[in-house]
């Protein structure tokens, strides 16, 4: 799943932390600058990755188990 944004790249991932770990219960497995990668406890992931585009960055989240989450993670943005 993927989307488009005008927010910062900080922003982006700050709301990505906050949602995902704060919110979920996932915990961070893996962390720079343009990427993110969420653990379960068990099994399930979900990595976000930002790649800029002109004056926007494309959001694009893969995960595994915890697909409810990451469209209500998309849904904020629009």
């Amino acid at each position: 799943m993927s989307f488009k944004t005008d927010k910062d790249q900080k922003v982006i991932l700050d709301k990505a932390i906050k949602y995902f770990v704060d919110e979920v219960g996932l915990k961070i497995a893996e962390q720079n600058s343009c990427c993110i990668t969420f653990n379960g406890d068990k099994v399930g992931y979900v990595t976000v990755t930002l790649a800029q585009e002109d004056n926007k960055f494309e959001v694009k989240l893969e995960t595994r188990e915890f697909e409810y989450w990451v469209k209500k993670f998309v849904e904020e943005f629009k």
